[in-house]
């Protein structure tokens, strides 16, 4: 069975398979979950999340783990319904010796989606209670300084093992999440001058398979910027050694804003679907998986009301990275520094580049206004011809939708060309996709 979810008659979101997925307006019983606890509003509760199930291979989840942080998104929902208000703050934290690893930021991210909230990604330092920085010293960082409410970190679950203890009573065992187990989460509270850890089932069996949502592209729409295409020629005296036979896409993060004055570093429910779906229409514009894709490093800072990390780059293009099993490079270097990324993706010379990027193809998903600044530096700058920088298209605050194309040839000589995915935001649905646990298509 198949259902067709259109607005303004732009995009079809198709659905296959029964009950595989709903918007998330439809609320789930509570007998759907396994036992979920109670949440004293005058207490502190610090729900902690394992990192779902991985790919060994990657620093991403596995499709199992991603299938399994929209499902446990949808608990964790029902578990602070009517109580949002009292979530104080949601975080992530990586380990130092492993800080490219993104799973906890993916087993969290879902959740604070469907709330509108940012996520603060952390990398923690090893040790013990007394260690500045280390898990257990972040937690009880939370239980001293900060107000009652409720809090939520996701982190690897031999981290959750080493953090929890330390910070209970004397006397209390905990012990602890099994390896391998990732279908368990904590709930770590301190009321009445005690404090307690306890575990409960998620009770949920995600799917192997990746999530069955798919944005189909209308192609009577136009683009939203004018199609552009010129050529650069490699500069006679160039400054840099420069890239050859090379192809960059680059896309911007899916939709963020609801409106102009928002700003938490995360997407919205309209780029879930997005960044869910588009894998396919991505695929058909680059003629196939890239060989890398690269983009910012959620560690990044964004300025917001509160603490934010920018992390909507990244967890734009992270499902697309799940779904063909490929790692995602993270930047060395910030968000809005265009330059550096012009210099790191197209040359061979500078601290930044990365020889991986010559005679190959990468994917890149940037902040849309430092795409822009680059390629201009890009032309302007590092090919030497500040004349053909105005042909360059503008991109505007509500596109989405485009994809600029930069190729080289053999000799270095550069092409500009753009295209789009044909997916209007205001055709997406303004409720985020949802998973309930236990329903999965055929």
């Amino acid at each position: 069975m198949s259902i067709a979810i259109a607005r303004e008659g732009r995009v079809r979101v198709w659905v296959r398979g029964a009950c595989a997925l709903m918007l998330c307006g439809v609320f789930l019983s509570a007998s759907v979950w396994a036992a979920t606890p109670p949440l004293n509003a005058n207490a502190w509760n610090i729900v902690i999340v394992p990192s779902f199930e991985p790919n060994p291979d990657t620093n991403t989840l596995s499709v199992t783990g991603f299938n399994h942080a929209l499902q446990f998104a949808q608990l964790l929902n029902l578990l602070t319904a009517g109580k949002t208000a009292q979530v104080r703050q949601i975080m992530a934290f990586s380990a130092k010796a492993t800080p490219t690893d993104i799973t906890p930021l993916q087993s969290i991210q879902p959740y604070a989606v469907l709330n509108n909230r940012a996520v603060s990604q952390l990398i923690v330092d090893p040790g013990d209670l007394a260690t500045y920085n280390s898990p257990s010293y972040n937690l009880a960082a939370i239980l001293a300084d900060q107000a009652p409410g409720h809090y939520i970190v996701a982190m690897p679950a031999t981290m959750i093992n080493e953090a929890v203890t330390p910070l209970l009573d004397a006397g209390t065992r905990f012990a602890g999440i099994p390896a391998g187990d990732f279908g368990q989460y904590v709930v770590l509270s301190r009321e009445n001058n005690r404090t307690t850890a306890t575990m409960y089932d998620d009770d949920i069996t995600p799917a192997a398979h990746y999530p069955d949502v798919a944005l189909a592209p209308e192609r009577d729409t136009t683009c939203p910027q004018t199609s552009t295409r010129f050529t650069v020629p490699k500069p006679k005296s160039p400054r840099f050694l420069l890239n050859a036979n090379q192809t960059v896409h680059l896309i911007r993060h899916v939709e963020a804003h609801p409106n102009s004055d928002f700003e938490n570093g995360n997407f919205v429910c309209q780029g879930a679907w997005r960044a869910i779906g588009a894998n396919g229409i991505l695929n058909r514009l680059m003629g196939g998986p890239p060989d890398q894709i690269f983009t910012t490093n959620p560690n990044d800072l964004i300025d917001c009301d509160g603490s934010c990390s920018y992390i909507r780059p990244t967890l734009t293009i992270a499902p697309y990275a799940v779904a063909h099993g490929m790692p995602l490079a993270l930047a060395a270097f910030q968000w809005d520094d265009p330059d550096t990324l012009a210099a790191a993706l197209f040359t061979q010379n500078t601290p930044y580049s990365d020889p991986h990027f010559n005679g190959t193809r990468t994917l890149v998903a940037w902040e849309h206004g430092n795409i822009v600044k680059a390629i201009k530096y890009l032309i302007g700058g590092i090919y030497q011809a500040p004349e053909t920088v105005a042909k360059i298209p503008d991109w505007s605050f509500t596109d989405y939708d485009s994809v600029w194309v930069i190729k080289t040839d053999a000799k270095g000589n550069l092409t500009f060309s753009n295209d789009c995915e044909h997916v209007d935001t205001a055709a997406l649905p303004s409720t985020c996709p949802a998973f309930p646990s236990g329903i999965r298509s055929p």
